[in-house]
């Protein structure tokens, strides 16, 4: 059985707009799967219903999203919120603007934790450090003892991904996770995704409109456009052998500069 199965998911606002229409994918355990598009295509829209947070008048009117057995939509606005952060974590395109910008960064990863685990207040700030060092943030307890305005964009999206991870769980959603990022912190940050997977086992799917990044980091590509998934298959299946149109726009718009672009 899959970790993750979306099945023939249809997603409207009260105003009529579809934002996903039939949508069907499955994520294996381990696996990175990347949803690929235009701005508007249903990606976000789609990682936000599987973690039970659409936005104001967004309802899943048709289908089932599947987690480990349980489907989500029938579960009550309690059992969801027990599920996120402890079963699904997600990260947010700028953790930063997620962050209360007058509160240490300890302040708000200890409650974090502590509202998942039953452990004190020095168990949780060890547990955090920890997790940062993986992240490669070898100065943990100044990271801990900072305001996020005093950290980089790419130091805070690391603060934001350890967060996610922290509880482990068992599927972790990264929506643009590395856009508001410059060229060289969005490879280490590409880089550390990926470490996540290899290292630690973790499940991701992950939203991103650069089917470079896709390429690099994905076991399964799925092509969303206008709000319908137009292609899904292997990484080697899509960049390779790509069957739409739209899907071959999306690869020709990837710069080559020296070498194969789709190296791994």
């Amino acid at each position: 059985m899959s970790l993750l199965e979306v099945k023939n998911c249809t997603i409207r606002y009260q105003n009529g707009t579809s934002a996903v229409n039939n949508v069907s994918f499955s994520v294996e355990k381990g696996e990175i799967v990347s949803l690929v598009g235009e701005s508007g295509s249903g990606k976000t829209t789609m990682v936000r219903a599987i973690l039970g947070l659409l936005p104001p008048g967004g309802k899943v009117t048709e289908g089932e999203i599947i987690l480990d057995g349980r489907n989500l939509l029938s579960l009550s606005e309690r059992e969801q919120e027990e599920l996120r952060g402890k079963d699904i974590a997600m990260i947010f395109q700028d953790v930063g603007a997620s962050m209360d910008p007058i509160k240490l960064i300890k302040s708000q990863y200890v409650e974090a934790i502590r509202t998942h685990e039953r452990i004190s207040r020095e168990e949780s700030y060890d547990k955090a450090t920890d997790m940062l060092k993986r992240m490669h943030l070898t100065d943990a307890n100044r990271v801990m003892a900072s305001y996020p305005f005093e950290l980089s964009g790419g130091m805070k999206q690391r603060v934001g991904i350890a967060m996610g991870m922290t509880a482990q769980p068992k599927l972790l959603l990264a929506d643009e996770p590395t856009s508001a990022l410059d060229v060289t912190i969005q490879a280490q940050v590409v880089h550390e995704l990926r470490e996540l997977r290899d290292k630690y086992g973790a499940t991701i799917i992950l939203v991103t409109h650069n089917m470079g990044v896709a390429s690099y980091l994905s076991d399964k590509i799925g092509v969303m456009k206008t709000s319908q998934m137009v292609e899904f298959g292997t990484r080697d299946e899509i960049i390779i052998d790509p069957k739409e149109q739209y899907t071959k726009d999306l690869i020709d718009a990837v710069p080559k500069m020296g070498g194969n672009r789709f190296a791994r």
